[in-house]
């Protein structure tokens, strides 16, 4: 190969590699306006039938949240995510129960709750829950016992009743760990899960019939997980 040719490919390669950072990895631009949001949110998903944006919460320099209202009284929840250089709308829920967002399902301190609860249901608070079931397994001829985990984080509604909150340091923690060990097994378990416990103004538990059960639309790139509604007599006591 000539000096010429290889100078050629040289500048080749590295005008690629140029445009593929900027397709791919530049930063992203200024966040559409609430009405760009409205329109783009309808038209993907004309069921949303979105009218009023309540906040834009940036999760990440690449992923933002933005709760909305819609013309049938329903609080929502849409996805944006930074994708070949401009915002697009990943996933749309007509209602705002809680849901784990993942930006990255192998990185647990990426792990969100986001929420957008309807003020009707009358929530003073909810309570989120890592929890580990207690289990017992033979491997080996060894026998092996392992304690319940329960992990507990309480979110009040006295400001707004919306919002993100990224998972607690201790159950990032936990969870690394939990994960290592679980990797390592020929056959690991799924006996970790994510819950919450909504109360009402006399600090009951209650059913928020108004935020839950909605329809939704998604493009299949956006990594959530639904978190279950759990009863008192769930939570272990000390």
């Amino acid at each position: 190969m000539t000096k010429k040719k290889i100078w050629f490919l040289g500048l080749l390669i590295i005008m690629l590699s140029i445009i593929v950072y900027w397709f791919y990895f530049s930063t992203p631009t200024s966040f559409p306006t609430n009405e760009q949001l409205v329109e783009e949110l309808n038209r993907i998903f004309p069921k949303a039938t979105a009218s009023i944006i309540q906040d834009t919460i940036s999760i990440d320099e690449r992923h933002v949240l933005v709760p909305f209202i819609s013309k049938k009284d329903d609080y929502g929840l849409s996805y944006w995510v930074w994708k070949n250089r401009k915002w697009q709308v990943a996933s749309i829920d007509t209602k705002g129960e809680p849901i784990l967002w993942k930006l990255n399902g192998n990185d647990p301190s990426s792990f969100y709750f986001v929420w957008n609860i309807n003020p009707k249901d009358q929530l003073s608070s909810i309570h989120f829950y890592l929890i580990r079931d207690r289990g017992y397994r033979i491997a080996e001829g060894i026998e092996r016992y392992y304690p319940r985990v329960q992990m507990e984080k309480r979110i009040s509604f006295q400001e707004k009743s919306y919002g993100s909150m990224q998972l607690p340091d201790d159950w990032i923690t936990f969870m690394n760990a939990y994960l290592e060990v679980e990797s390592a097994k020929q056959s690991p378990g799924r006996n970790l899960f994510f819950g919450w416990i909504p109360y009402d103004l006399t600090n009951q538990q209650i059913f928020p019939e108004r935020s839950v059960n909605g329809s939704g639309y998604s493009e299949g790139k956006v990594d959530v997980e639904y978190v279950m509604i759990l009863n008192k007599g769930e939570i272990e006591i000390p």
